[in-house]
């Protein structure tokens, strides 16, 4: 069922800003990333997968679209990593970064959705509640240049679907929203109207 989603622009720095954890990365670029959140890995990453192994490799169960709403024309897959000594606002730490997951949908009523997910990265030797002050700071640092900043200079806005917190970016005439649900993040990116888009999340199965 479509629920209204209610936007708080973000205006404030505060490491409560997020309701949604973003994962450490590298500032986006448009064009290396698949998107603001996943900078982790490049497009240039993504292999072609089968629901199996995309399971067996990511250890996640993957989110769809039923039949009446969409087709899936492809799934990819690009590797995780580890890095070590990864800055992050000043602090020295390892990160394990998990697999992601890309699927690409042709919508029923047009248009399509690219649905990517991940589990979300381990960050070592910091409390969890720490690492969330840590990852949500490092994604509003301020830096000299807006391509230096974890968001490549873009403001999300703040929201709840599906019963969770979530971002959401405009980047052009593409929309991209983040959410996590039991540990797994998952963007939704699409050129669709938002209150199209956000019916079409709210409706993965």
């Amino acid at each position: 069922m479509f629920r209204t989603a209610t936007f708080l622009v973000v205006t404030c720095v505060s490491s409560t800003l997020f309701a949604q954890t973003p994962p450490p990365g590298a500032p986006f670029d448009s064009g290396k990333h698949p998107n603001p959140i996943i900078t982790f890995v490049e497009a240039k990453d993504f292999r072609s997968g089968s629901p199996e192994q995309a399971k067996k490799d990511a250890g996640i169960d993957l989110l769809g679209l039923s039949q009446d709403e969409g087709k899936r024309d492809s799934l990819e897959i690009a590797d995780g990593r580890f890095v070590k000594n990864m800055q992050i606002l000043g602090i020295r730490t390892d990160v394990t970064f998990y697999p992601v997951v890309r699927q690409k949908f042709t919508l029923t009523g047009g248009g399509n959705l690219v649905l990517s997910s991940f589990r979300f990265p381990k960050v070592v030797g910091l409390p969890e509640n720490f690492t969330r002050i840590v990852l949500n700071e490092a994604a509003i640092e301020k830096k000299k240049k807006p391509k230096e900043m974890r968001f490549g200079g873009m403001k999300p806005e703040v929201f709840d679907i599906r019963g969770a917190g979530a971002l959401l970016f405009q980047n052009g005439n593409e929309t991209t929203v983040y959410w996590q649900e039991q540990g797994i993040g998952h963007t939704a990116t699409s050129s669709l109207p938002e209150k199209k888009l956000f019916e079409i999340i709210e409706n993965l199965l």
